[in-house]
């Protein structure tokens, strides 16, 4: 009980990093051999909140946990930890397909990204379908049978809930990179590491919990409109109440501005709803770009069903999809991933996840790269042919 509570504090601050539990099989009350058969990451928060909502409606179910190198749904989906292949993986080395008489198979949405559906049906031998967006609605959807999970259910929301635990975690890494120049400016500034500190927390949770009525787009734009806006009020009432000077006043307006506007920019890496793209972000203007080729769609519906964001809409006239909702793209890759007859243009790349914690990932992996390809060059440098007949039979040695 107290590991699950400090677990639920790291998960309020740190949900930048990964946080893995163990793949395979959980059963989930009683399940038996005609219960269904869920699939999820195996992100231990998301795990817990799958079993905890099944076990709150009392639905017996089998939950396969899939090796997704403990990164949520959405993200470990976009950034390629969550495919066909890992959901294989889990299906022929858990032994569900002795547990149950069906072949029926759950995915959560958001795994739409990184999962062909087509794939994995033909591999597999299963039949999946993808359920809804949000665990909540998990209940809702079994209880439909084979009826389509309702619109709303497939579409991703970001509540004040959602919002102000995201602007914890968004204090927590802002704080990471801040905290040793706060630290070392504090030398100077008696004081400064600790009000910085309380300004950064209460910066990101206003930014994240304002962010829809806050003048601007997001990124950059929203994040100097509350900057402004908390700067005034300060320096009316620091002058008023001549609790400090003038120019004392004017660096921490400055610097409240600063926060608020790199907060601003960095708080869509944190949201389900915006691109976490730097021109985006920068310079408001929408760079994403996609459409539906009218000669190669089919009216499946499907990129309408995948999508987190409610982007398509079908043409009462020709029967076939249009992007309706631009703005609205998230450039995930859902639709391309599962279009069938491969009908839908787009200016990005599937499979890259643009999250902090992906961020982190790919930087990580990035300096492992480039220090391994230092160590070949020395290494080739070192026997490097100088001519003589053993350097070449060692050289050849080392290629074979």
């Amino acid at each position: 009980m107290i590991l699950n509570r400090l677990k639920d504090i790291w998960f309020l601050f740190g949900r930048l990093f990964p946080f893995p539990t163990k793949p395979g099989l959980r059963r989930v009350g009683c399940p038996g051999r005609s219960s269904p058969v869920l699939v999820t990451c195996n992100f231990e928060l998301t795990v817990r909140k799958v079993i905890r909502t099944l076990e709150h409606d009392q639905i017996d179910a089998w939950l396969l946990v899939a090796p997704t190198k403990g990164i949520n749904v959405w993200c470990a989906a976009s950034g390629g930890h969550f495919t066909a292949d890992t959901v294989i993986s889990v299906l022929k080395t858990s032994g569900i397909e002795n547990l149950v008489d069906h072949r029926k198979l759950i995915l959560p949405q958001l795994s739409a990204a990184g999962v062909n559906i087509w794939a994995l049906k033909d591999r597999s031998g299963w039949k999946p379908r993808f359920g809804p967006a949000d665990i909540k609605d998990i209940p809702a959807y079994l209880h439909r049978g084979k009826q389509l999970t309702e619109r709303k259910h497939r579409r991703v929301g970001f509540p004040l809930k959602d919002r102000l635990i995201m602007g914890t975690n968004l204090a927590f890494n802002a704080l990471l990179f801040l905290i040793l120049p706060l630290l070392l400016m504090s030398i100077w500034v008696s004081g400064l590491w600790w009000k910085s500190i309380l300004s950064v927390l209460l910066l990101s949770v206003l930014t994240s919990a304002l962010v829809f009525r806050l003048p601007g787009k997001p990124g950059v734009q929203k994040g100097l409109s509350l900057g402004i806006i908390l700067a005034s009020v300060f320096a009316v009432v620091a002058l008023a109440s001549r609790t400090m000077g003038s120019l004392e006043t004017l660096g921490w307006s400055a610097g409240i501005i600063l926060l608020a506007t790199y907060l601003g920019f960095d708080l869509p890496g944190w949201s389900p709803l915006w691109r976490a793209d730097v021109n985006e972000l920068l310079r408001g203007v929408k760079n994403t770009q996609i459409r539906i080729v009218p000669e190669k769609c089919i009216g499946c519906v499907l990129c309408d069903l995948v999508c987190p964001a409610n982007v398509f809409g079908k043409n009462p006239m020709t029967r076939k999809y249009e992007v309706l909702n631009l703005d609205a793209c998230q450039a995930c890759g859902a639709c391309i991933e599962n279009c069938p007859t491969e009908a839908i243009e787009n200016n990005f790349r599937t499979g890259v996840c643009s999250c902090p914690t992906c961020a982190v990932i790919k930087g990580v992996k990035s300096l492992t790269s480039a220090q391994h390809e230092e160590q070949e060059k020395e290494l080739a440098a070192t026997n490097s042919c100088c001519g003589s007949t053993d350097c070449e039979d060692n050289e050849v040695d080392r290629v074979e």
